[in-house]
């Protein structure tokens, strides 16, 4: 039993997504408008293009035109190096009165060569469009002018190869650069894969008992049920009391239905409630499935053992300074520390005055024979105790009862935390009798039905 690594799955990660969409929407978002307005802040380029064809003075047979095209293209890559050497760009410089620097210049010039052509491309980039097509037309006449300076001449002591324009570079209509629709996407997608990244991540790093397979990742335990938290503002309480037939009363008779086939032995069953951590839900719990319990007939006691933040009495309004202990000690019958509650509800024995060891009170032999005694009383005994975690009470009183429930709050406790807990009640001898999922998600469309059922109830009344 180890909270081991599980897995990644289709539907896992589906899970991931659809738990952290929020996350991953935000994230695409706000990486999209950063591109956006990196992008809207630069300064806009306009890029311009001249077109120039080679070609060979030499030949006129088939063989000859041939072998002239394939020595024009040899030649093109080292037209394309002259295209932006000083020897063509200084007198550019000079011709449109550019405040720059030849090695600055080639920068703003690109060349191509279409594949297996005699055509090459100058392309020139400027933040002004005119400037622009200006730069790439100087450009090209310069480079014709310097081919012909510069290409081998045959025996007439004419150029083998010649130059000339064939498309004339205009001022482009629309910027080049910065693409704001491009980088506002590219922007988007990156956010979009880190959003994904981040809620793989928060999955893994997760380690909370939000559902029944992060219980089967800790333990081969049954979960009892799952009992979904309440309204935002809306007291737990006595629900099942308070709203016999809402969601959460629902949810904790399907608790009691579980319990119905973990084979109890005897004719009473003392069941022992606890959880892992305070703050889990275990005495609202408790109390509830008291009331269940009741409902449905069976004698039905509930016991709080919590002797350090008892809380059964705050749920049923009863005063807590008369009860178990004060029973313990002689002082009264234990019968008569037992109240009745309600028509239909449960019988309830608080804590009673707060011991200054309640260990020593729970290991007790008069403490053993009270449970005796309400186990030949009542078919049902509920034992609310401390979270298992905290102080070592419940690991006592595990072995002095038929089952062990543990409540897990699926907000919050984490899976090592249940697995100390599983083994902890264990090695004390206690038989765990599964897990109740407390405080999960309402199953959709439950609250919409339980409502329709309520104002159908008041219809008919």
């Amino acid at each position: 039993m180890s909270p081991g690594p599980t897995p990644w799955t289709l539907g896992r990660a589906w899970e991931a997504v659809r738990k952290s969409w929020l996350l991953i929407l935000g994230l695409v978002v706000a990486s999209a408008g950063v591109g956006y307005v990196a992008s809207a802040s630069q300064a806009p380029q306009y890029e311009s293009a001249a077109s120039l064809y080679f070609a060979l003075n030499e030949g006129t047979s088939g063989a000859d035109l041939n072998q002239g095209s394939t020595y024009t293209q040899n030649q093109m890559l080292s037209f394309a190096r002259l295209a932006t050497s000083s020897r063509v760009l200084e007198p550019v410089i000079e011709q449109l009165g550019l405040d720059t620097t030849p090695t600055d210049l080639a920068e703003r010039i690109s060349i191509t060569i279409p594949q297996d052509t005699v055509i090459l491309e100058v392309a020139a980039s400027s933040s002004d469009a005119a400037r622009a097509a200006e730069m790439a037309n100087a450009v090209s006449v310069q480079l014709v002018a310097v081919v012909q300076e510069v290409a081998s001449r045959g025996e007439e002591g004419v150029a083998r190869i010649t130059a000339s324009v064939i498309d004339v570079a205009v001022p482009p209509a629309v910027q080049s650069s910065p693409n704001k629709t491009r980088d506002t996407a590219l922007a988007g997608l990156l956010g979009l894969l880190l959003g994904l990244v981040a809620a793989f991540v928060l999955t893994v790093a997760d380690t909370r008992v939000r559902n029944e397979a992060a219980v089967a990742r800790v333990t081969d335990l049954p979960v009892l049920g799952s009992v979904a938290r309440t309204r935002r503002g809306v007291d737990a309480g006595l629900v099942a009391a308070r709203d016999p037939h809402g969601a959460v009363a629902e949810d904790v008779r399907r608790v009691l239905s579980a319990l119905a086939f973990s084979a109890l032995n005897g004719s009473s069953s003392r069941i022992l409630v606890t959880s892992c951590s305070p703050g889990e839900g275990k005495s609202t719990f408790a109390t509830n499935l008291a009331v269940v319990f009741a409902d449905t007939g069976e004698r039905t006691l509930i016991v709080d053992a919590d002797l350090r933040r008892p809380r059964v009495h705050e749920l049923f309004g009863l005063d807590g300074s008369v009860g178990l202990t004060t029973a313990l000690v002689g002082d009264i019958r234990l019968s008569d520390a037992i109240v009745t509650w309600g028509e239909r509800g449960p019988d309830v024995l608080v804590s009673g005055v707060l011991p200054p060891s309640p260990a020593a009170v729970i290991t007790s032999e008069p403490f053993r024979e009270a449970l005796d005694a309400a186990a030949a009383t009542y078919e049902t005994v509920i034992i609310d105790s401390p979270p298992v975690l905290t102080v070592a009470d419940s690991n006592l009183l595990a072995p002095l009862v038929d089952g062990v429930v543990i409540v897990v709050d699926s907000s919050k406790t984490r899976r090592p935390q249940l697995a100390r807990t599983i083994r902890s009640l264990e090695a004390a001898g206690g038989r765990i009798i599964g897990i109740v999922l407390n405080k999960s998600r309402p199953r959709r469309g439950s609250d919409v039905y339980y409502r329709a059922m309520t104002e159908e109830r008041v219809l008919e009344r």
